[in-house]
């Protein structure tokens, strides 16, 4: 209980300190806050829903993650700002071998932390940061109990039609031993092609690699993309995307597609 207490304060923290905020992104065009939401040095408040499918999993189930993702910027100085971004996932992970149990619960909260120059100087921009996984998880297999901690940090390219970047962290565990042990290493990259009226194209999963794995069974490399469009209701944006991966290279319990679909509300 005292986990999702704090889950409710955090977005209601978000939702008053939106509120004490004279920014906005009003006068905008869809094609204008297409590329602007694009740009994860940008911090736009924003919620993202997030669904993650990875069918034929295990013994044949369907691994699913449902996250609620806050995305919130607090200007530390002129020149200086912290933009966060919150993983918070409800997980189901099916039966992995015949005499195994199937999963269903909260999995670990991710933390990150990008600090970032307010002035761009050019279309490169960059941030960096820690990357911090809570142990919130409510099954064993869902996660490590211990937290774990790590450097992130991403370097973006926004271009006016095609734009792209790359996200790298990695996470070690605190004082864990056996299975809740922790050494992963994650590689988000994306990339983007705009076409009008918020129509875009766009290829962004993550790469993973669980360095406490057998080198066989280290990497899970997703391929592919799909498009979305951004869109206004009222004086609020939107945004909506569906992708399909192939994984090119992965452990053999996990499926060979992966299917990510993500609602995104700007603030």
């Amino acid at each position: 209980m005292k986990i999702y207490a704090l889950l409710i304060s955090y977005l209601f923290f978000l939702n008053y300190t939106y509120a004490q905020s004279e920014e906005g992104d009003k006068a905008l065009s869809v094609e204008e806050m297409t590329k602007k939401r694009q740009n994860p040095v940008e911090g736009l408040r924003s919620i993202y829903l997030q669904s993650v499918l990875i069918p034929n999993t295990g013994e044949g189930g369907t691994a699913q993650s449902y996250s609620v993702q806050p995305v919130y910027p607090f200007k530390l100085g002129e020149n200086l700002k912290l933009i966060t971004y919150t993983i918070i996932p409800v997980q189901y992970l099916p039966k992995l071998d015949p005499a195994g149990e199937s999963a269903f619960g909260l999995g670990n909260i991710l933390f990150n932390g990008y600090f970032s120059p307010i002035k761009k100087e050019g279309k490169l921009v960059y941030g960096g940061g820690p990357a911090i996984q809570i142990p919130t998880r409510t099954d064993s297999q869902l996660g490590s109990s211990a937290l774990s901690i790590g450097p992130s940090a991403l370097l973006y390219y926004a271009g006016d039609k095609a734009s792209g970047g790359l996200v790298m962290q990695n996470f070690w565990s605190l004082g864990a031993t056996g299975s809740n042990r922790v050494d992963l290493f994650s590689a988000q990259y994306m990339a983007y092609y705009n076409f009008t009226k918020g129509w875009f194209a766009s290829s962004n999963s993550t790469i993973e690699a669980n360095w406490l794995a057998p080198s066989d069974q280290r990497w899970l490399v997703p391929i592919g993309g799909g498009a979305g469009k951004t869109f206004q209701i009222g004086e609020k944006f939107y945004c909506a995307t569906g992708q399909l991966f192939y994984n090119a290279v992965k452990p053999d319990y996990v499926g060979n597609w992966e299917i990510i679909f993500q609602f995104q509300i700007i603030l």
